[in-house]
């Protein structure tokens, strides 16, 4: 493996606390068994992007998980969104094949072996969590997305994740010692929440830029009618990624004529018209 691919696997700086404590506690084995989940997990994710042929940044690796990042989220049709999240959970099926394999052939300590299943068991069903950036919560966006506009599927993913986490770990405190492991994991992941809640108008451009440069054909092609006097910003906001449009403008006079969204992007990024009104775009 040359330097380029071993770069794009990075630590979290929160890990290396992990391993500290991990050494001096004594649980070097359930940290080793832990990271070793979540970095064939994360290769999951990894192997699908690469089989797309997208563009991947690195590998962030964090305790109990880890973020596979790329610039193509938005870009790419919605399948392959799909599988390439489900590509990371989808990699805990073949570790049980491998555990049942070990302890058949007992070529490990069977108190080894239930710590496996048990890691693996619990790291499967904590990242199908709804709660972001987990593969739940990616999942419960890529779903509010197939019915909502972006910027309602992403900030409603968001207060869904927050719930989740904060109703979670009063449950884990009250059914549990509420160690501080836990406590650093829900910090960590309010955290996170709150950077991609500050990132939100970001994300949405972003997907606008996507769909300009990179158009997709979308098999369905939906009919939107707008007033003449609404802008391309507005207009914008209320696209949803799993279908193209065609627009109609409706007149103040009750005349009508018909836009496709190629031409309200490009007009609005070619032109520069960043402010201009739906009815100003030239028609033939």
């Amino acid at each position: 493996m040359n330097s380029r691919k071993l770069s794009i696997i990075q630590i979290h700086p929160i890990l290396y606390l992990f391993l500290f404590v991990a050494i001096i506690t004594g649980l070097l084995l359930e940290f080793m068994i832990v990271f070793g989940i979540v970095l064939i997990h994360e290769l999951g994710h990894f192997g699908c992007a690469r089989l797309f042929r997208w563009r991947i940044r690195r590998i962030f690796l964090w305790v109990f998980g880890g973020v596979m990042e790329t610039d193509e989220y938005g870009s790419k049709p919605m399948y392959q969104e799909w599988l390439v999240t489900i590509a990371g959970p989808l990699q805990h099926l073949w570790i049980y094949v491998v555990i049942f394999v070990l302890n058949s052939y007992e070529l490990l300590p069977a108190a080894t072996i239930e710590l496996v299943l048990q890691y693996n068991t619990f790291i499967l069903l904590w990242n199908l969590l709804p709660i972001w950036p987990l593969d739940g919560g990616k999942l419960l966006h890529l779903t509010l997305e197939s019915f909502c506009t972006f910027a309602v599927a992403h900030k409603t993913t968001l207060i869904i994740s927050v719930i989740t986490i904060i109703t979670g770990g009063f449950w884990i405190s009250q059914q549990y010692t509420f160690s501080l492991t836990f406590l650093l994991l829900i910090l960590f992941l309010l955290w996170e929440n709150r950077l991609e809640w500050k990132r939100s108008y970001y994300r949405w451009w972003q997907m606008l830029w996507q769909r300009y440069s990179n158009p997709i054909t979308h098999r369905r092609t939906k009919l939107m009618e707008v007033p003449v006097d609404m802008t391309l910003l507005q207009v914008f906001q209320l696209f949803k990624r799993n279908a193209s449009y065609t627009i109609k403008i409706e007149g103040r006079t009750g005349d009508s004529h018909y836009v496709t969204e190629r031409e309200c992007l490009s007009y609005f990024f070619d032109e520069q018209y960043i402010h201009a009104k739906i009815g100003t775009i030239p028609t033939d």
